[in-house]
């Protein structure tokens, strides 16, 4: 997250807007882990394990949607239907 959704003030490292104080650290949190679940299904895909990257992304999903999440579940998706 580079601004703040409240008042689109740019974030520097804490997880407190410097414009609006408001505390971002529960979004931040849920980004972090949107990320790790995109690169555990990247791992598990790696290693074969379709039905795991698939569940994986699918968290990601449900947390964020990311172009990176949303290419990868795409691809996995493709690559099932051939």
């Amino acid at each position: 997250m580079e601004r703040c959704p409240i008042c689109k003030a740019r974030l520097k490292a804490g997880p407190i807007c410097p414009r609006c104080n408001t505390d971002l650290s529960q979004p931040l949190c849920i980004e972090r882990q949107a990320k790790n679940f995109c690169y555990q299904s990247m791992m598990q895909l790696g290693a074969g394990h379709v039905g795991d990257a698939v569940w994986a992304v699918e968290q990601s999903l449900k947390l964020k949607r990311e172009p990176l999440s949303l290419a990868l579940h795409g691809f996995i998706r493709y690559n099932q239907e051939k």
